[in-house]
């Protein structure tokens, strides 16, 4: 009787086994997909340009969606396929000193003035887009001779890269700085877009928001 119970146990077990190797899913079940910690989401660049050699330029931060996605960068969701620069302003918006989005990709795109760009890029996983976003939208928001555009991309840029570039008030310097760095001239295509995706932001941090800018604004581009 014994030997019967075990030749059956056994039987059981031999037939068990059998069943997991040719159905490995009833025994361990599915896999679950794991996400790609170091997969590529997005390209930062950090772009200057000189208007009025040596005292008039511009210094700003471009962001492209790599991934197929929206992706966040600072308040705005950046679709599929584009992009958005972020950059600080006074006087030559109409809607107050301070941070606006896709001002420069606007304004850049409408005069045709992309390959006058110095510009310094770096890929992106999810984690350092959501760090570099978390620095743009929790910026101090305002404008001021030293507390400029260089001060505002500067600042972020050193948080979020293994570069250091120290915010000079002279534009000229400003693009050397980057230059010296590395920087490539005409190298960055951005993203050209409508009037109605072009906003200022107001306030920092978990206050902060944006607003679409004035007509004012669009026609002093």
């Amino acid at each position: 009787m014994k030997k019967g119970v075990k030749a059956m146990f056994a039987a059981v077990l031999i037939f068990a086994i059998l069943l997991s190797c040719a159905f490995p899913c009833f025994a361990q079940g599915e896999a679950e997909p794991q996400a790609d910690e170091n997969k590529i989401v997005a390209r930062a660049s950090i772009l200057s340009c000189m208007y009025f050699f040596p005292v008039s330029g511009h210094t700003w931060l471009y962001v492209e969606n790599l991934s197929d996605e929206p992706i966040t960068v600072g308040l705005y969701e950046v679709p599929v396929g584009q992009g958005v620069s972020i950059g600080s302003f006074a006087f030559t918006s109409r809607d107050g000193f301070g941070i606006y989005y896709n001002l420069e990709a606007y304004r850049e795109n409408l005069n045709d003035n992309e390959m006058n760009h110095w510009a310094i890029t770096r890929d992106l996983n999810q984690a350092a887009l959501e760090k570099l976003s978390g620095d743009i939208a929790g910026y101090i928001n305002g404008w001021s001779f030293y507390f400029n555009c260089a001060f505002f991309t500067f600042s972020v840029w050193n948080k979020n890269s293994n570069n250091f570039f120290i915010p000079l008030v002279i534009p000229a310097i400003t693009q050397l700085e980057l230059i010296m760095g590395g920087a490539k001239k005409g190298v960055v295509d951005m993203y050209y877009p409508t009037v109605d995706q072009i906003y200022r932001q107001k306030g920092s941090g978990k206050s902060a928001k944006l607003v679409p800018v004035s007509q004012a604004t669009i026609d002093a581009s």
